[in-house]
């Protein structure tokens, strides 16, 4: 995502206190799109016309950013909610955006009663070190590059940088498996140590899930996430949460409730054309 935070991010303030901000960030996916993602957060009590100008700000930016691009493909506006209202929907939608994908928060309640499943033949668990982080890198890239929504920078250094330098990785954590040299799958878990605070319950992410190609529908998956949630309890968790993109092509969805995992929230992924000039 380009984003200089700087320039692209707003805060509202109401009565010396923050009530809303909006982030702008674009990128060119693999399927032939510009996009202009909005990201827009409100509070519930946030006073009246609070969205609607969030909203024009970010519109207005995602338009001056557009400008000094090539126009060498068609160009789209994205919103996403932090909190999706009647209200917000209905701004939204008579502004011409559609909803085009979902998105579910999934949590596991509990981490009693994991299955033990078994690795597909010829594939290993090893312990993540330093000089395996390119490798494992290179294989989350090419593992999403046909999901919907795969940007065309994802395999750029700079996201390179970012994924080496995460705050949150914990190497004992994350499940790789290998087959020979190669990396053909992972689970990469975290601890937020903020959510106890927030939540009150220990929770652990079970996330970053991925696949080679030539891997899915063998059980490797399934295998790394039973093994993500012993290592998640073994320090202390009582839960795990995810994220999914609710049409994943590779049914995502259906293997995550299969590992008990049921959804607990939803976000929706609004989109519109953007059109050389268009009006705030």
């Amino acid at each position: 995502m380009h984003c200089d935070l700087a320039t692209d991010l707003r805060v509202a303030d109401h009565e010396g206190r923050p009530v809303a901000y909006v982030r702008v960030e674009w990128q060119d996916e693999t399927r032939g799109e510009r996009i202009h993602f909005q990201l827009l957060f409100t509070r519930p009590d946030a006073p009246a016309g609070t969205f609607e100008a969030i909203l024009d700000w970010a519109e207005a930016r995602s338009r001056a950013v557009a400008a000094t691009l090539p126009a060498d493909r068609p160009a789209t506006l994205g919103a996403f909610l932090n909190e999706e209202t009647p209200q917000h929907r209905a701004i939204l939608e008579s502004r011409g955006y559609r909803a085009v994908r979902f998105f579910f928060g999934m949590v596991r309640p509990t981490l009693d009663d994991l299955p033990d499943l078994p690795l597909p033949p010829g594939v290993e668990i090893r312990p993540v070190r330093p000089e395996h982080l390119r490798d494992i890198w290179e294989a989350e890239v090419a593992a999403f590059s046909d999901h919907w929504g795969a940007g065309a920078g994802d395999a750029g250094e700079d996201r390179w940088g970012q994924f080496r330098d995460e705050p949150l990785n914990d190497f004992a954590l994350w499940q790789v498996a290998w087959a020979g040299d190669a990396v053909v799958g992972m689970v990469r878990p975290y601890i937020n140590p903020g959510d106890f605070e927030v939540l009150g319950v220990r929770r652990g992410w079970c996330e970053n899930i991925s696949t080679d190609a030539a891997w899915r529908g063998r059980g490797l998956a399934k295998a790394l996430i039973a093994r993500s949630l012993v290592v998640l309890r073994e320090r202390g968790m009582t839960e795990a949460a995810l994220g999914v993109d609710a049409e994943n092509e590779t049914d995502a969805l259906g293997v995550y409730r299969s590992m008990g995992f049921a959804e607990r929230t939803r976000e929706t992924d609004f989109r519109r054309p953007l059109e050389p000039g268009d009006p705030a």
